[in-house]
């Protein structure tokens, strides 16, 4: 009977291991939320692609926006900086954000 719970236990922390070294998206409603989140920076037109990984218990934000083409470099910039900070701001557990621009 001991020897039961002694592999039961031990599947169980391989399982909870395992699970937490291989990498996996988000949940969909935190996807929403951090969607909602970047559509709330004003100078964001459009979202093109957003990637998430969790890694253990962090988050990783990969993101692509668009933004109007005639913005100048340091203007893109600024918003890349608002969505990045937003995100991080928004979501204790985001360990790494990174923001793409492209225009539109």
């Amino acid at each position: 009977v001991i020897c039961i719970f002694i592999v039961k236990a031990s599947l169980n922390i391989f399982i909870d291991s395992i699970g937490k070294m291989v990498d996996k998206a988000c949940d969909e409603p935190v996807v929403a939320e951090i969607n909602t989140v970047i559509a709330a920076e004003e100078d964001v037109l459009a979202i093109d692609k957003l990637k998430t990984r969790l890694f253990g218990d962090k988050i990783y934000v990969d993101v692509e926006i668009s933004v109007n083409g005639s913005a100048t470099l340091a203007e893109a910039h600024a918003i890349a900086h608002r969505v990045h900070d937003a995100i991080e701001g928004h979501f204790p557990k985001v360990k790494h954000c990174m923001v793409h621009v492209n225009p539109l």
